[in-house]
């Protein structure tokens, strides 16, 4: 598998009020490897409605096959207050997976790869006590 880039994202007060708004900004940061940033978000929110992925204590997980991701990619974003995302759950850690909407398995295979990493409750750790740019350098590990 070629590497999978990771970008971290700084959180403000002034972007955490909802996960839209934070979807939305990680979508901007990611705007490189898209061809439509609104279309995207949309299809991440999308499949927010469809399957929760705040499936661990303090990480949520959004991630979108869409006709708009040129290239698969991986944003960081961390507000340790937490964010609310579903019923009323909090979470620290938000870690969005974008793919194409041909990727056969690869995102699968990225999210697998995630999870597996996210089982291990020391790298959860590690994870949640880090700054940002730690963050995304330790799950840039995991793809290199």
């Amino acid at each position: 598998m070629e590497p999978i880039p990771v970008l971290p994202v700084e959180l403000t007060t002034d972007v955490i009020t909802h996960k839209s708004s934070v979807i939305k900004l990680m979508a901007e940061q990611s705007e490189v490897y898209l061809t439509d940033v609104n279309k995207f978000s949309a299809d991440v929110m999308q499949h927010e409605q469809e399957m929760e992925t705040d499936v661990l204590p303090n990480i949520a997980l959004p991630h979108s096959k869409s006709e708009a991701v040129k290239t698969p990619f991986i944003v960081v974003a961390k507000y340790n207050q937490g964010i609310v995302w579903n019923n009323a759950n909090k979470v620290k850690l938000v870690v969005l997976i974008g793919a194409p909407q041909n990727a056969n398995k690869e995102h699968l295979t990225i999210i697998a790869k995630l999870a597996a990493n996210l089982a291990d409750d020391d790298f959860i750790e590690v994870l949640l006590n880090s700054d940002i740019q730690t963050v995304a350098k330790k799950i840039r590990g995991l793809y290199e």
